[in-house]
This record gives structure tokens, sequence and C-alpha cells, in this order.
């Protein structure tokens, strides 16, 4: 049991890392709505997990899980993602990844009144040695973005859109679209580890393949039918995405809604809550070497952070192990 543990904190710390690389694949290649990019990333993750489920698992799925799986993909991923994607686009990626860090504080709480997880007092150190981490490393972060629009450097540029994982924010955006924004990525934090506690709760003999089959594929069916009311009959004034935008958007979906959500689901089923969402929250540990592979300077300051989110993983490990 303990190789199995250590497989799954090694699967889930690797995961974000999947996810940055995803993210800076597709970067700014989708032109669309954030709802069609939902509906769509849902429907090819859909499509892959269904592949693998044929192949692997046939089997009838019992019928509490499937309406619980069912009630989970509608606010995690047809309600939680679409918030998501949504302020994503006025407040950019850096303050993002700086709400996101509220998810494991949020499950530690989640995780001990509906689960009844209890992690050691070294797991809980973790955690917050953890979301130290990541604030250094946000804070790098977002000076590294405010020193490449200063300068107007293209290699700097480039680093900050790998760092950043395609920063799309609108700086000029008026004080209420950021509220309402700030707005959206809180409820999506709160929702999308609530989503998780129940498919912790009642997954029942499922596989993550299976699990993942459910969610995503109600939710492709739910967020095609809102965007062919809302925004199928519209003429659309974007240019069309051309062969390899579809291309670059498609290979960050295997990574961003295939295969990370295929790890991470399997580990909610072996670590605790807390543990598991706060293993996902690395993604700006894993933003250091794309800033040096793009040859930006690294900081005694971001190695800081690197240092306090290693070590936070460290404490979570001999934790829960």
């Amino acid at each position: 049991m303990s190789a199995v543990i250590w497989l799954a904190i090694a699967g889930g710390a690797v995961a974000p890392g999947l996810m940055a690389f995803g993210l800076f694949v597709w970067a700014d290649a989708w032109t669309h709505s954030p709802l069609a990019l939902n509906a769509f990333k849902c429907a090819l993750g859909s499509f892959l997990f269904g592949v693998v489920v044929l192949i692997f698992y046939r089997r009838p799925m019992p019928e509490r899980a499937v309406l619980w799986l069912a009630f989970s993909s509608l606010l995690g991923i047809v309600i939680a993602d679409t918030l998501w994607l949504a302020a994503l686009q006025i407040l950019g990626a850096r303050r993002m990844i700086a709400i996101d860090a509220l998810k494991p504080f949020v499950a530690v709480a989640f995780g001990y009144a509906l689960l009844g997880d209890v992690v050691p007092w070294l797991g809980y150190l973790g955690v917050v040695v953890c979301a130290l981490g990541v604030y250094l490393l946000n804070m790098e972060s977002a000076e590294a973005d405010d020193a490449g629009k200063r300068d107007a450097d293209d290699a700097v540029m480039a680093v900050d859109r790998a760092v950043a994982v395609a920063d799309v924010a609108v700086d000029d955006a008026a004080a209420g679209s950021l509220w309402k924004a700030y707005a959206y990525a809180t409820v999506n934090v709160i929702l999308d580890v609530y989503a998780a506690t129940i498919t912790v709760a009642e997954h029942g003999p499922l596989s993550s393949a299976e699990v993942n089959l459910l969610r995503f594929g109600l939710a492709a069916v739910l967020l095609a039918l809102i965007w062919a009311g809302r925004e199928g009959h519209r003429q659309e004034k974007t240019k069309a995405m051309p062969p390899r935008a579809w291309g670059r958007v498609s290979l960050g979906v295997v990574f961003v809604t295939f295969l990370v959500p295929l790890i991470t689901v399997w580990t909610l089923f072996v670590l605790p809550l807390a543990v598991a969402v706060t293993l996902w929250s690395l993604t700006p540990l894993w933003a250091l070497p794309v800033s040096y592979y793009f040859g930006q300077r690294v900081s005694r300051r971001a190695l800081a952070g690197a240092a306090f989110a290693a070590g936070g993983v460290v404490m979570l490990a001999v934790a829960v192990t």
C-alpha cells in the first residue's frame, strides 16, 4: 500500500506539469468563446475516455454512482470550469493561479467535514508550506510579467506566456468586470473542490477512466446544448481557426482534459482530499524549468518558492505514508 501511495504522490505532483504544458501548447490558439472551448474540450476528453473504457472496462455502472457523478459533473465541469474560463479572460492566468492556491485550504475543510479525513499535523503543515511556495512563485511570475510589458522584450514576453500559462488578461478591464471575475474565480474554487469531494464519496467501484467518462461525457452533452441555445445561432465576429490552431488546441486538450484528470481522479481515490488537491496547485513550480529554457533568470525568491513547494510535498508524503 505504501508503494501505491508514493506512486499517487508522484502522479499528483507531475500532473500540474502536464497541465502547464497543455495550456502552453494551446496558448492563444482558441479564438471562440469560453463556453465553446469548454464544450470542445469535454467532447474530445470524453471521446478519449470512452476509448479507454471500451478497451479495458466493460461492465455495468451502479445507478447511485452514475447519478452522483452526474451531479459532480454539473458542478465541477459545466459550471465551475465555465466560470474559470470566463474569469481567466479578464484576470489572466497568473491571477487565476493565485486564486486557485486557495483550493488546498478549502479541501482541508471539506475533507474533514464531509469525508472524515484526518491528516497528521505534518500533513497540514505541508499544505501551508506548499501554499507559501506557490505564493512566492506567483509573485515572481507577476514581476516578470510587469517587466516584460515595460521592456517590450519579445523573449521575456515568450517566457511570461509560458509561465503565466497563456495569460489573456485585459489590463484595462472595468472595475465591475474585475469584481465579477473574482467572484467567478472564487465560486469556481468552492465548486471544484466540492465536486471532487462528491467524486471521492460516491465513485463506488468505478475506475478513474469510468468516472471521467461519466463526468466529461455528461458535461459535453450539456455544454453542447447550452452552446447551441446561446451561441449556435449567432454569427461569430472572431476569425476562423486554421487547422494548425485546431491541432494545437486538440493536443493541449489531450494533456489538460485527458491525461491530467486520469491521474488526478485516481489520486483522489488513494490520498486524503487535502493532500491530493494541494498537489494539484503545483503548476507554478513547473514554470521554473520553462522560464530557464526561454532564458529568463531564475531569482532567489523563485528558488525559495520552489524549495518551499518541494519541501511541502515531502511533508505531505511523509505524513500520509
